[in-house]
């Protein structure tokens, strides 16, 4: 028989070295975190590779996998990165840190932003961010919302870049950061460079006028790493810009500074973007032996970048197999045990029964509390599908009153009231022709009621067209919005723009009309309300996917949580509707600055 003195003495060693391990796992994980915090990350990564993250609490393992996602999005592993983002953000959440998730759900837009030819949608992740500047109204979060959002146009719509660039400059001036300022200048110098825009002239203008801000920043431990990132991408894209310019001399010069930085971040993808710009240079100089030295250097970062996906992979698989292999050994050894080592095995299984115990029987009560909890949310959540179902079905009734009322209305008017004054015209003429004599006055009365009978009459047929246009707009949605714009127009006090962008095949009939009438809408309202003189309608179809619609004004602006719809479809009857089409409506107005909705659609 076991004595009572060594039963006392297993378990307290057992809880010691619980204890004991804990502790060590956490005093590593606070030394991991030391490491990133001053850049130390080749220690950084024999750290992470020592700590069990089976045995961190639910704080630390959301801690340990945001620290992980940082170290892999350094060295270009973006896979690895997102995922660590994503596992560490599920953990932030169910415990409601939401600043943390807020953080998380940045970093995410910016590294899927970054990669070349991305699959994964970011516009969730920038949509929650965006939920979180409304709630926080902090200028520092509000200027890494717009550079994202600026960022996210800077292929499809570059203007859109610039104005995005800008709000987030704006932001930034009220918390006086010099370091986020040089980021948006550079974003602004690169968007000026774009293609579609292709203004290196204003590219440089701002590119030095960074490089002079950064300059002036002392460096430490804390900044010395972004200061020799951004030293590295301001000479990259200074260089770009006279490249643009055709001068090739200056270009060389800049992409030379920066191949002389000792860039540790984002090295393979930095290099792998730098030479590439090198080798274009040298061709368009006809120096093809050069292009082709660069093109042969950017190759071999191209090639770094995939050896080392192959490698992550290699690497799974290698850590399951050791870890079976493991596995196996255990179960031979412990075959091999000696007496006194099965004394210990008895001891600390009976503490496990006993631990066992007290876990299932603490989890049988907090599951049925648990369960009931559920039962209830479940009831809340089918209530809450019942009367949104309820709401969007109200609403598709009407919208489909509205177009029947329109069309019926449009019917009476070119009709009914159309054919009475036509009657009434000729009916008038005649009269006035069976005047033999008028005198001038009553002459002049004539060609007056005459002229007024025109203008009615012209008044209502403009009116049944433009009621009806959605409906007849047989040659698609771009053609509808175009006539709509023109007749709503209005010569020096009132300019409507369409810009269309991508509009190569027709949509679904009713999705047409749909769209079609939310724009009519929205300008109408523009229109009563913002005093504004100029609206742009942006129609942007993106790869036969998804249709994004931008309308803007210079108007007045308003606040959106204030507006109550009394006429027409309203605001928030639009913003249900493109949420049942499975899509995304935003609202961005500022008093005395305008007003941007912007509406994305899967198609």
């Amino acid at each position: 028989m076991i004595s009572k003195k060594i039963k006392l003495f297993i378990l307290q060693a057992t809880l010691l070295l619980s204890v004991a391990f804990t502790y060590s796992q956490s005093s590593a994980l606070k030394s991991l975190q030391e490491q990133i915090k001053n850049q130390d990350f080749e220690n950084a990564k024999l750290s992470s590779e020592k700590i069990n993250s089976k045995k961190l609490n639910t704080i630390e393992l959301a801690q340990y996998n945001y620290l992980l996602a940082n170290i892999n999005a350094r060295d270009n592993r973006d896979d690895l990165a997102y995922n660590h983002y994503v596992e560490s953000k599920k953990t932030y959440k169910s415990i409601d840190s939401i600043d943390k998730v807020a953080k998380i759900n940045i970093e995410i837009v910016s590294l899927l932003l970054a990669i070349n030819r991305n699959k994964v949608d970011y516009k969730p992740f920038l949509k929650e961010y965006n939920d979180y500047t409304k709630l926080k109204k902090d200028p520092k979060i509000l200027t890494e919302f717009y550079i994202q959002l600026g960022k996210s146009f800077y292929d499809t719509i570059p203007n859109n870049s610039l104005e995005y660039f800008r709000k987030a400059e704006k932001e930034n001036f009220k918390t006086g950061n010099k370091i986020t300022h040089i980021r948006i200048l550079q974003n602004i110098g690169a968007t000026f460079s774009n293609n579609k825009i292709n203004n290196p002239d204003s590219a440089l203008v701002v590119l030095k006028k960074a490089l002079i801000i950064l300059k002036e920043i002392k460096p430490n431990l804390k900044n010395q790493e972004k200061i020799t990132e951004y030293f590295f991408n301001l000479f990259t894209n200074i260089g770009r810009a006279h490249s643009k310019k055709k001068g090739y001399e200056s270009a060389i010069h800049f992409y030379q500074k920066a191949d002389s930085i000792p860039i540790k971040k984002y090295l393979n993808k930095n290099k792998e973007t730098l030479y590439n710009y090198l080798s274009e240079l040298y061709k368009e100089k006809g120096d093809y032996k050069k292009a082709l030295e660069y093109q042969d250097k950017q190759k071999v970062f191209e090639q770094i970048l995939n050896e080392k996906e192959q490698k992550i992979a290699i690497k799974d698989i290698d850590t399951k197999y050791n870890t079976e292999e493991t596995k196996l050994q255990n179960e031979t050894l412990k075959t091999k045990l000696q007496t006194n080592k099965i004394i210990l095995f008895i001891g600390l299984l009976l503490f496990v029964v006993v631990l066992t115990i007290g876990i299932l029987a603490y989890k049988n009560i907090s599951k049925k509390k648990t369960i009931a909890e559920q039962e209830k949310l479940i009831q809340i959540q089918k209530l809450e599908t019942t009367l949104k179902d309820q709401e969007l079905h109200e609403i598709d009734i009407m919208l489909e009153s509205q177009e029947k009322e329109r069309q019926h209305i449009a019917n009476e008017l070119h009709d009914n009231l159309g054919s009475l004054l036509v009657t009434l015209k000729l009916n008038f003429q005649n009269i006035k022709r069976q005047k033999e004599t008028p005198d001038s006055n009553e002459n002049e009365l004539y060609d007056k009621t005459d002229a007024l009978i025109e203008e009615a009459y012209q008044e209502v047929r403009n009116i049944s067209h433009l009621k009806n246009l959605g409906v007849i707009g047989s040659q698609g949605l771009e053609i509808a919005v175009k006539k709509m714009a023109e007749k709503m127009s209005v010569l020096e006090k009132m300019t409507i723009n369409v810009i269309p962008f991508g509009l190569s095949e027709r949509l679904e009939n009713p999705k047409e009309i749909t769209l079609f009438r939310m724009i009519q809408e929205l300008c109408t309202n523009i229109i009563k309300h913002s005093q504004a003189t100029e609206i742009n309608i942006y129609l942007t179809q993106h790869n036969h996917t998804d249709i994004n619609i931008i309308i803007e004004d210079n108007g007045i602006g308003f606040n959106p949580k204030k507006v109550v719809s009394k006429d027409g479809i309203g605001l928030k009857s639009i913003e249900k509707k493109v949420e049942q089409m499975e899509g995304t409506f935003t609202i961005d107005s500022v008093i005395n600055k305008g007003t941007t909705i912007i509406i994305d659609l899967p198609l």
